[in-house]
């Protein structure tokens, strides 16, 4: 019995050991970065990803609920596929994509509406990410800390696995604050609404910095069955059909806008898709010149016009149609919508650019030579550890 104790001891030691010594491992890998200052957007050009719309082809999403995963250690475990399919189908949603916690869930694989997607990370600071048309599961990350370099490097990591990166709820822990914002670079989207977190003043330092990043907006749901978390927020899609590459070419494009969908925590599902059937929608986005013209599908209490740093450039209430003229100095100009004190529709921004198409002008690149002094001091880091641990072995007693 001893020995099988003994046994099991050893196995156990070896199997934390070689855990730690893999999570150890991804800090070593991590480089530093050089990243350039804030760039605002610039140009005579406006893009305007409404451009070219349907009105009638809007289609509702959700990319972020957690199902039953991992013998139901992670959260979401009451959750199977066949209850979120029912629970999002009575509330009129198109499709939901499972966002399993480091894990490609594989329902609906052969149907052309599939998209994989999954939520990596699982470091205690809740540093996560959305992949979005997911090929496979990165399994680096930092769990204890994270620095500026080490967000950017896990960004860097998981573009030539998925299509679509997102940062998931930043507000969540402060994980990527506005700071962090200001230069991280090489992601498309930013999950700005929540089930519990509106991360707006987080969208605002990205795009005032320079980045072109779309909204995505989630519920995030962990309990299909609670009615405070499903259909609350979400992201409506302008696409001629549900098929994976149009889905995801209509992202890329940023032909979606996010809703705060706001209702008592008592109503029930039932009750809260009646509500749902009278949400308002885009009917028209454009720029006319230096005009930005927005229309809706029924009078809203308040449009807004907002620019750089969150600034609310226009405010107009009770109408169905607004415009704004984009001043010289306005790099980028979004609309936030608000009907009845239910639903408040966040449209993505018409931004200026040069050349041929809107990007970002921010850069992040690997500082080889600093990357190479942090290596340095790694080793005589773990060098000086072995010669504590050999002068404590050599002054140890022996029984």
């Amino acid at each position: 019995m001893k020995k099988l104790l003994r046994f099991f001891l050893r196995f156990f030691s070896l199997t934390i050991f070689i855990l730690v010594a893999v999570l150890v491992s991804f800090y070593l890998m991590a480089p530093v970065y050089k990243f350039s200052e804030p760039k605002a957007f610039r140009g005579k050009n406006l893009y305007n990803p409404y451009r070219g719309m349907d009105s009638s082809m809007w289609r509702r999403y959700n990319f972020q609920v957690q199902s039953k995963a991992w013998m139901g250690i992670t959260n979401g475990r009451k959750n199977s596929n066949e209850l979120i399919d029912s629970v999002y189908r009575e509330l009129g949603f198109d499709y939901v994509a499972t966002s399993d916690y480091q894990k490609i869930n594989r329902h609906n694989k052969n149907k052309l509406f599939f998209i994989p997607t999954y939520e990596h990370g699982y470091n205690i600071s809740r540093t996560h990410q959305v992949c979005i048309g997911a090929d496979e599961v990165l399994w680096t990350d930092f769990i204890l800390f994270q620095t500026l370099s080490m967000k950017q490097y896990i960004i860097d990591l998981l573009n030539p696995q998925c299509q679509i990166v997102v940062l998931a709820h930043p507000l969540l822990n402060e994980s990527y604050n506005t700071e962090d914002l200001k230069y991280l670079t090489n992601y498309r989207m930013m999950e700005v609404l929540g089930n519990l977190f509106l991360s707006v003043e987080h969208w605002d330092a990205a795009l005032s910095s320079g980045q072109l990043v779309w909204i995505l907006a989630d519920d995030d749901a962990h309990d299909v069955l609670r009615p405070s978390e499903v259909g609350r927020k979400f992201t409506v899609i302008n696409a001629v059909n549900t098929n994976r590459a149009e889905i995801i070419n209509s992202l890329k494009a940023g032909r979606n806008y996010g809703v705060d969908f706001y209702t008592e925590n008592n109503v029930s599902i039932a009750e809260k898709a009646e509500k749902l059937k009278r949400l308002p929608y885009l009917t028209n986005a454009k720029p006319e010149g230096d005009t930005f013209k927005v229309s809706f599908s029924r009078k809203a209490m308040t449009i807004k016009f907002i620019g750089e740093n969150g600034t609310v450039r226009k405010e107009v209430s009770n109408a169905k149609k607004a415009s704004y003229v984009i001043r010289p100095d306005d790099p980028y100009i979004r609309t936030e919508a608000m009907f009845d004190y239910t639903f408040t529709l966040f449209l993505n921004p018409v931004v200026r650019y040069e050349g041929d198409a809107p990007r970002s002008l921010k850069t992040a690149t690997v500082d080889a030579s600093a990357t190479l002094r942090l290596r340095i001091l790694y080793f005589l880091f773990l060098l000086g550890l072995v010669f504590v641990y050999a002068k404590w072995r050599q002054k140890k007693p022996k029984l």
